[in-house]
């Protein structure tokens, strides 16, 4: 059945509502679970993220991170940095190992394998007790939880959305698309010698299938059913703006912060990204004429909800990393993260100290977007999702026989 915007918005409403009432059997006021937690004990901290250094996200979190330090001056903190191509690695090494962190900011689709292998700590009685869900988006806390049980809380949250230069619009006598038709027509007439149409990521790991599972939706199709006419519809729709030029080979190599160079570069007119762009945008192209629209819609309007959450490992220190992480949760600090992440709010209380009015439109994209949660195996769904993408795009294989073999490779991994 299709859902307006506005049903949608009450079903989610409800629905956190719901979630919130069934995991405060305990008040909001009750007391927190019993803490090993003492501020006057020494304790180490390692805490673990892929924010690059001197970004304005990890320049932001060292910020915080010494505050909490001079408020709890015997807790020390050793944050590491980890590549984020090796992070996920790193954690089911560390795991055999017995050497995890305390804290690691993950993933969101990763999180529900983290909890199903036991390597994330079953928060939900501290939340509980902490009386605070309620301010978070039911989709951001989906994304951290597993059977029924919270393992996390977001630290950012992000969906895509449609940039487009302005410029180069203005010039070609076009506006940005709103329907798949428009779409196919405009990054045709917005493509020549000096730079393509349209430009997303197609590469060979998960970036990939977040940047296609909005077509995917938008064509009514599903994961759980990829080898529907309509999945098989999202994937030529796809395929035919690589195959008319529209969209460089390209696609195929590129990850989501190559795609924002070309754009940043003029060398595409329109690209699929997300708000973290503003703030590279801001200081790689401060003299780019661009705008921010809302995905094109096929027979639904959708895009896709992405973030990254904090994850307490199961260890003898979860109670005190608990205890900073609830204090990240200020909403003070919450904005100051995410302003600098170029996030969307991830706190209901939280209003965007950024100014930027193109973020504004990735909060109306957020409404109608939707979260990756097909449960614990969702990574090794979507690797099989990538060949199939790599494979179609690539002029290889057609839609239909590549996600009729997915589909097989998938129908064992879904809940």
């Amino acid at each position: 059945m299709y859902l307006t915007r506005t049903h949608r918005r009450v079903v989610a409403v409800a629905a956190a509502v719901a979630m919130a009432a069934s995991l405060a059997a305990c008040s909001p006021g009750a007391a927190e679970p019993a803490s090993t937690f003492d501020p006057t004990a020494p304790v180490t901290l390692t805490w673990w993220d892929y924010y690059a250094a001197d970004s304005a996200p990890s320049n932001a979190v060292e910020a915080l991170l010494t505050e909490y330090k001079t408020e709890y001056p015997n807790v020390t903190i050793n944050r590491e940095f980890i590549a984020y191509a090796d992070l996920k690695k790193s954690l089911l090494q560390s795991a055999g190992a017995s050497a995890l962190p305390d804290i690691s900011i993950v993933n969101g689709p990763d999180h529900q394998q983290f909890a199903e292998l036991g390597i994330a700590a079953d928060l939900t009685d501290r939340i509980a007790a902490w009386g605070q869900l309620d301010q978070y988006p039911q989709g951001l806390i989906d994304s951290a939880s597993l059977d029924g049980k919270i393992y996390g809380l977001p630290i950012t949250a992000n969906c895509l959305a449609l940039f487009y230069n302005k410029d180069l619009l203005a010039a070609a006598g076009v506006k940005p698309p709103t329907t798949w038709q428009e779409m196919s027509q405009v990054a045709a007439k917005l493509t020549s010698p000096d730079h393509y149409g349209y430009a997303f990521s197609a590469i060979n790991n998960q970036q990939a299938v977040f940047q296609w599972l909005p077509t995917l939706w938008q064509a009514g199709g599903d994961l759980t059913k990829v080898d529907s006419p309509e999945a098989i519809k999202a994937l030529e729709f796809t395929a035919s703006l690589i195959k008319d030029g529209s969209v460089s080979r390209e696609a195929l190599n590129w990850d989501q912060a190559a795609v924002a160079a070309e754009f940043a570069q003029g060398r595409a007119a329109m690209m699929l990204n997300g708000p973290w762009q503003l703030p590279y945008l801001a200081t790689n192209a401060p003299d780019l004429n661009y705008g921010v629209a809302l995905l094109p819609a096929g027979q639904d309007e959708a895009s896709v909800t992405g973030g990254e959450n904090y994850l307490i490992t199961d260890g003898p220190n979860a109670d005190a990393a608990w205890n900073l992480i609830k204090w990240m949760q200020d909403p003070k600090r919450v904005q100051q993260i995410d302003d600098a992440a170029g996030s969307l709010p991830t706190r209901l209380d939280v209003k965007s100290g950024n100014t930027d009015p193109n973020l504004a439109v990735f909060a109306e994209q957020l409404k109608v977007s939707r979260p990756r949660a097909y449960g614990a195996n969702y990574a090794e769904i979507a690797d099989n999702v990538v060949v199939a993408l790599q494979s179609v795009l690539s002029g290889s294989n057609t839609a239909k026989d590549a996600l009729t073999t997915a589909a097989t490779a998938i129908a064992p991994l879904l809940k």
